[in-house]
């Protein structure tokens, strides 16, 4: 068997374990009700799933055996456990496979298995050594009544019995999970982990094996660092996790080589809330505001092992913000005690000049100060045509690599039609969208991206056809023709073999840069149609200079209107006159609509309408506050 643990013990962050300890007690208080009533009523167990099932029991182990914890030895956490092990063996079926939103899925099982190798291992390295705590002296929320005779021995034998019986569950579940297939890209890496985490345990040539096959089809890592799903969610939950496991427990080092690129690459594109962009992602997390907790172990971790300070900056910066599943990380850092080592001080850069009022701004408001290395002055991602330029509190994100498909709108492809993003300190305007009222083809959504400096240019050509009879050679005497996708809908109609009269609409988006300010000049050729240009800012700020269309919906009809939060003020226009023919909407576009569905942006929303002729320029300045007329609250 391959050599294990890659990562060497070093001289431990006490402040650190402590928080997680700390956060960790609160999580699995948070729990206790919930298992509790599961114990006693078959309907709550019953709407307990698997991977839920096992996350509670680690987190259950963990703080029952760390000495850390507040609930160490709490004998009210015993019932809780063995509930969440008896709920695991109901739900394994015969093959050992558990089910779900994928019926017998060997990935997602493998989420499951590599917690119940984690609980495994933590078990096996603690011994036995833990007692039932009782008495006053126990903080333990669960800790009740005088000390009783044999008390650690009690201990002992229920954790005996909790790693005996997930040892079944994973004996059982082995020969599945070697044999089984994937759907997803980072469902190879996943159960590679599982496996990996296996073998180390219980070494098996045939375990090995799979893993090398799985691996001989290589890293889907773009040029970037980007993994091909290019989403943050996947890439700190699933693969950079995995590759880390994988390489720890089987010895295969070069693998840590893909994990420093992604993180390196992802480096420039966290936001001051916490967040990082998630606007490229071919995965769910496009549409959302993702938060980066996920991040922090694998940065800690390379930041300890390599000893690099950029990855130290960002490890110590994310762990301001609310931990992610404080419990498992707590685990972790028991079997691997390294990863809560102490992070080398002082090797953060000196800020430079630009990024001084980023720091001040940051400290007024309470944030957590963001590291001078995650906020270069220009980003790029070429992989993902997305680009980002910072100028003190102002970041303006440009994308353009959205997916283009015969199959239209489709999991597993870049769909978001958010085009620009533009912070100005608290005040975010989250998404820039474009319409065309042109045969309901959707938003504006690039083709082809170029940047030059300062600027990017993104472009797009829609068509649509009318379709001409068919000729004499392609008609049926039944009438009845295969049926066919054109490009917009199907039907039996032939379209292939018709003669059509096509209209296009071409646009052209060129976003210019210039410190806190984003000119974005929108040109149009072809078709003569109305459009609504889509401006969403994150809720909770004041409008001024808008008109208001409905609740949460508004319209600029004249000169620039202001969005702020506190001081912080985005200056967005100019406006254009209300006109019935050019109606202040949002349309999805018919693979949407036609289905009931949207993909429309969250949030208080501006829209400013016009016909496709000529150029159009929409400016956005970040400024400080300014006094002006009467606000509007959104």
């Amino acid at each position: 068997m391959r050599s294990a643990q890659i990562l060497q013990t070093t001289q431990t962050d006490q402040a650190f374990l402590a928080r997680i300890a700390a956060d960790a007690d609160r999580e699995a208080a948070a729990i206790l009700p919930l298992l509790l009533a599961s114990r006693q009523e078959s309907s709550a167990r019953a709407g307990m799933p698997h991977r839920t099932a096992m996350s509670h029991l680690l987190g259950l182990v963990t703080v029952f055996t760390s000495p850390e914890s507040g609930l160490h030895g709490s004998r009210q956490l015993v019932d809780p456990m063995i509930g969440c092990l008896e709920r695991l063996e109901q739900l394994q079926g015969p093959d050992g496979l558990f089910g779900g939103d994928n019926l017998s899925s060997p990935p997602d099982s493998a989420f499951t298995i590599n917690d119940a190798c984690l609980a495994v291992q933590l078990l096996r390295a603690q011994g036995g050594e833990s007692g039932i705590r009782t008495g006053a002296g126990s903080r333990g929320a669960g800790s009740e009544g005088a000390g009783s005779e044999g008390a650690g021995s009690k201990s002992a034998a229920v954790l005996q019995e909790i790693e005996a019986r997930l040892w079944q569950i994973i004996a059982k579940i082995t020969p599945a999970l070697v044999e089984g297939g994937v759907h997803t890209p980072n469902h190879r890496w996943e159960l590679c982990a599982a496996l990996a985490q296996i073998h180390s345990l219980d070494p098996r040539p045939e375990i090995d094996r799979r893993i090398d096959e799985w691996l001989a089809e290589g890293i889907d890592q773009l040029p970037d660092g980007m993994y091909s799903e290019r989403s943050p969610l996947y890439a700190s939950a699933v693969t950079n996790p995995s590759l880390l496991i994988i390489a720890d427990s089987s010895g295969r080092p070069e693998l840590l080589d893909h994990v420093r690129k992604n993180l390196e690459a992802f480096l420039p594109w966290f936001n001051p809330d916490g967040t990082v962009e998630s606007v490229f992602s071919r995965r769910q997390d496009q549409w959302l505001d993702f938060g980066g907790a996920g991040f922090l172990l694998p940065y800690r971790r390379l930041a300890i092992q390599d000893g690099r300070s950029d990855f130290a900056a960002a490890a110590g910066w994310l762990a301001g913000f609310p931990l992610l599943e404080p419990a498992k990380l707590l685990a972790q850092t028991k079997v691997q005690p390294g990863l809560a080592g102490v992070l080398t001080q002082g090797q953060e850069p000196v800020p430079q000049e630009q990024n001084e009022q980023v720091q001040q701004g940051q400290k007024q408001r309470g944030q957590v100060q963001m590291p001078s290395v995650l906020q270069p002055a220009r980003a790029a991602l070429g992989s993902c045509a997305t680009y980002r330029f910072r100028q003190g509190e102002t970041a303006v994100t440009v994308f353009g690599g959205g997916d283009h498909s015969a199959s239209g709108v489709a999991s597993g492809l870049s769909n978001n039609p958010t085009f620009l993003r533009f912070r100005h300190g608290n005040s975010v305007l989250s998404d820039v969208r474009l319409t065309r009222n042109f045969f309901n083809l959707g938003p504006f959504r690039s083709m082809g991206t170029v940047a030059e400096g300062e600027d990017v240019r993104l472009h797009e050509r829609v068509e649509a056809s009318f379709y001409l009879p068919l000729p004499a050679e392609r008609r049926r005497e039944d009438g009845i023709y295969e049926q066919s996708h054109e490009g917009r809908f199907s039907a039996a109609m032939d379209f292939a073999g018709r003669p059509a009269v096509q209209h296009w609409l071409r646009t052209e988006v060129t976003v210019a840069v210039n410190g806190h300010q984003a000119d974005v000049d929108i040109t149009f050729d072809g078709a003569h149609t109305s459009f609504a240009l889509e401006l969403t800012f994150r809720s909770g700020g004041v409008l001024e200079g808008v008109e208001e269309v409905s609740e949460g919906v508004y319209q600029l009809v004249a000169s620039m209107g202001r969005y702020s939060v506190g001081g912080d003020v985005i200056e967005f226009g100019p406006g254009s006159a209300a006109d019935p023919d050019t109606p202040p909407v949002y349309n999805a576009g018919e693979n949407y609509t036609y289905l009931r569905g949207t993909n429309a942006s969250e949030g208080t929303k501006v829209y400013i309408t016009g016909r496709t002729s000529g150029t159009r320029r929409l400016t956005l300045r970040g400024t400080g506050a300014t006094a002006g007329a009467a606000a509007v609250g959104p």
